[in-house]
Formats: C-alpha cells, sequence, structure tokens
C-alpha cells in the first residue's frame, strides 16, 4: 500500500487509470490472490465504489464447472488467477467489434476488447454519461461465487462419486473487509461516496453496505444503488410465503453468511429471522444516507437464478425456463415478490426503487450495464449513436415515463445523488416487450405467441 510513515497522505502511483491492488490474504474462489482495481480522479475527492456482477453456486455441479462469473479458473491448476491484471481494460470481448476498429477505438474498444467503462457506464470517466464521471471509481471484481455474502471454505463432493472434490474458497465477504481496509487508507476525505453493483453485485452492495459505510470512516454523504439484486420479505402481501423466502437460508450455511449477519452494527437477528428485513435494517441504521434498489420487471436472468432451483415444476419438459410456459411462470412468481418488495420499499423514506418494465439488453438484466443491444439491429449502430449521443446509448431501454415527464435511469442516479430534492422511487408497470405476450398481468399475454416468442 503506503510505503510512507503510517501518518503519511495516501498518494497512488498515477491518476486517469486503472490501478491494481491485492489485499494480503483475500482469495479467489480457487485460492489465487484477489484483485480489485481503483481509478483515482485528481479532480475530486468523491469516490464511487461499484461491485462487479455475476453469478453465484452452492452445489458440486455448479461450483466444480465454474459456473459462477468469472470462476472458470476452478477447473485450473491449483492457484490459477481468476482476476487478470488487465481485467478493467479487456473485459469482454465481442467478436463482432473485432473489424471495425476505426470506429470502436474512440470508444475505447480495440480488436473487439471492450472496456469495464463501456459494459458498466458509471465506472465510465464521461461526465455526459455517468453523473460520477469525475470521481475516484473502484472497481471491485468478483470471483467468489456467493454474492460477497461469503466467510467460508466449503469442500464439494460429487455426489455420484465421480469426480474429484472442490475446494471452494466462498470469502467475498472477507475479501471485501480487506478492501475496505485499504480504502480507508486511500480515501482520508470523502464528500460523496456511492456504493453500488448489480445482480451478484447488486446483493454484495446491500448487504455489505454498513461494513464498507462504517469502515471508509471519511465519507460524509453516502448513497447506494443496488442494481439487479433485490432481497424480498419472506412473506408475500397475501400472506403467504416469498417465492424467494427460502433462498438465502439453502446457501447461509455452505457460503458461512451468519458470520457476516452476526457483524452487523444492528438489526442482526431480524435479518436472520427474514433476509428481506436486511433492505429495513440498512434503512434504519444510516437515517442520513438515500438508497436506492433497481430491478427490471421482466428481468429473466437474476429470477430465474432465484427460482429455478427452488421449484420442481421447472425439472419438468413442459415447463423448463427456456419454455413458454416456463417464462410465464418465472414472471409470475417475479411479480408477486417485487409487489411486496415495492410495498416495503413505500415505509421507507430513505429508500427508493427504479423498476422499468423490459429492455432487450442483458435479457431485461441489470440497470447499470450499457444498453447495447436496444439501439438498432446491430453493435454498428449502437456505435453510431454513441459518438453522436453517448448518453442516450448508453441508458436507452431504461425509460420510465412519468407525469413530469420521460426519466432514465442516469435521471434517477442524479436525482439520489441531488440532496436538496426528495428521494423519488419510479414504477413503469406499462407492458413492453417481445415477452409481454407471456406475462399473465399484460393484455397482450398468449399462450401460443409466447411459445414462439421463446423459441
Amino acid at each position: 500500500m503506503n510505503d510512507g510513515p503510517p501518518d503519511d497522505p495516501f498518494v497512488p502511483a498515477a491518476y486517469g487509470e486503472w490501478l491494481k491492488f491485492e489485499p494480503e490474504g483475500a482469495v479467489c474462489a480457487n485460492g489465487s490472490q484477489y484483485k480489485y482495481f481503483v481509478n483515482f480522479s485528481e479532480t475530486s475527492s468523491n469516490v464511487i465504489v461499484f461491485l462487479e456482477g455475476g453469478g453465484a453456486c452452492s452445489n458440486y455441479d455448479d461450483c466444480s464447472n465454474g459456473r459462477p462469473f468469472n470462476t472458470d479458473c476452478i477447473k485450473e491448476p491449483a492457484g490459477a488467477e481468476c482476476i487478470r491484471d488487465n481485467y478493467p481494460a479487456v473485459y469482454l470481448h465481442l467478436d463482432a467489434l473485432e473489424p471495425l476498429s476505426s470506429v470502436t477505438e474512440p470508444l475505447g474498444v480495440i480488436n473487439g476488447d471492450v472496456p469495464v467503462e463501456l459494459a458498466y457506464p458509471v465506472l465510465s470517466s464521461n461526465t455526459d454519461i455517468n453523473p460520477m464521471g469525475d470521481w475516484n471509481r473502484v472497481f471491485i471484481a468478483y470471483c467468489t461465487g456467493d454474492t460477497y455474502l461469503g466467510s467460508r471454505v466449503h469442500t464439494y463432493v460429487d455426489p455420484d462419486g465421480v469426480g474429484p472434490d472442490v475446494e471452494f474458497h466462498h470469502m467475498g465477504h472477507q475479501n471485501m473487509l480487506l478492501v475496505i481496509e485499504e480504502l480507508n487508507e486511500m480515501f482520508a476525505e470523502v464528500p460523496k461516496m456511492l456504493v453500488g453493483g448489480c445482480s451478484a453485485g447488486g446483493v454484495g452492495s446491500l448487504n455489505n453496505y454498513a461494513f464498507i459505510r462504517n469502515g471508509i470512516e471519511g465519507a460524509e454523504k453516502s448513497y447506494l444503488l443496488a442494481d439487479s439484486g433485490p432481497i424480498v420479505p419472506a412473506t408475500l402481501l397475501n400472506g403467504e410465503p416469498s417465492n424467494q423466502s427460502g433462498l438465502f437460508s439453502a446457501v447461509s450455511t455452505i457460503w458461512g453468511v451468519d458470520t457476516m449477519i452476526q457483524s452487523l452494527p444492528m438489526g442482526a437477528d431480524r435479518i436472520t429471522a427474514d433476509f428481506g428485513e436486511v433492505n429495513a435494517v440498512v434503512s434504519e441504521s444510516f437515517p442520513n444516507d438515500r438508497l436506492s434498489v433497481s430491478i427490471f420487471e421482466r428481468d429473466y436472468n437474476f429470477t430465474v437464478a432465484t427460482y429455478e432451483s427452488a421449484f420442481p415444476i421447472f425439472s419438468e419438459p413442459e415447463s423448463t425456463v427456456d419454455t413458454g410456459a416456463g417464462r410465464t411462470e418465472i414472471y409470475r412468481l417475479a411479480s408477486e415478490d417485487l409487489e411486496t418488495l415495492r410495498a416495503q420499499l413505500d415505509g421507507l423514506d430513505n429508500l427508493a426503487y427504479y423498476m422499468p418494465y423490459y429492455r432487450n439488453t442483458n435479457t431485461s438484466h441489470c440497470l447499470t450495464v450499457t444498453g447495447l443491444e436496444d439501439v438498432g439491429d446491430s453493435e454498428l449502430e449502437f456505435l453510431g449513436l454513441f459518438q453522436e449521443d453517448p448518453s442516450a446509448a448508453t441508458w436507452t431501454g431504461t425509460e420510465i415515463d412519468t407525469e413530469d415527464g420521460t426519466v432514465t435511469y442516469k435521471d434517477f442516479i442524479e436525482q439520489l445523488l441531488d440532496d436538496s430534492a426528495p428521494l423519488q422511487s419510479h414504477y413503469e408497470g406499462t407492458c413492453e416487450g417481445k415477452f409481454q405476450v407471456c406475462a399473465l398481468d399484460c393484455d397482450a399475454y398468449d399462450e401460443v405467441m409466447c411459445e414462439t416468442a421463446v423459441q
């Protein structure tokens, strides 16, 4: 970290580029060294801490095959790195962009390699795209398959007795604690801090918020942008158990989630009894902070991950999640849960929500990713609009029509950061998109057309 005396202020090695940090003792799934990245600003003391999205695993088949995002290294020889040193610069690779280097290089895309700033616009330095573009930007990479909740090394055994045992380090929360210690040294005075993430990072940002908020001692004003990883109360509005109610109890022991919960400054017993109480506990713990959660109503990524293994119906050929009947059922389960979540959040003055209905990009998953698939029919059309109007291209598909006009997710982020304005929730609820024919609560619902749309 810092070579000078302990009281010396931290001075980064460079500004305006992604620097790698490797906290001692922090590990990825296979036990290899964990890494995160910081892009330091010369003009702002504000900080965004953004947790990368990805999947999760809690059984032999998924964990041994590296199905959580960024854990393919579990299949490699012991010690293989899970996070590349150039990860922010080469975050994604799109074959379709390889022949377009002359067009894409001004956007940071070189030979089809997409940088993290284009994939996650809240990490962009372009202030036309990102209200936090001139802030210090911290990118928390994900490699532990536990939505940043874990504190345990678990050995998975092949139930068929064929494959080798897999030692899996579900240490996402423990890694976060080590990262927080370093960030506290880097950033002594932080006028504004936003903590966010999408998918697994949405879950992780909400559940680690108290640790980040208290651990970065110089943070004055703080904000939460927990995207596409909603935690739903255990009981639906009709009194029945929520469809998500058993999700975290099923993985709690495997991942060692109780270690995190019991370390919370308040509300541990409430969250243990009902994991969905985390929304209220965070809200009550930090009444002067401005907090938010977001998700597309028709997200078909987080919802499948949530419900597919919990409901036996999805193991039947006629209703797998790849069929029309399966999609209809996923939508029904999600609608019930999200209605319950909105009712809970409506009672929390400092925790708002943003829920548009649908967009094509990424199966309507994660508002904090660029709307690449919602501009025209090709990446080239997106790039054309991006060069002309980067904000419109980036946030396309996140719009919600309100009484005061159309807002985008960028507008919502700006509202969240505006301490002089009341916190506002936005819910679209208007059926749109090709899969509205699969939603029972849409006038367009049609079983045959749904199957056609899915296939």
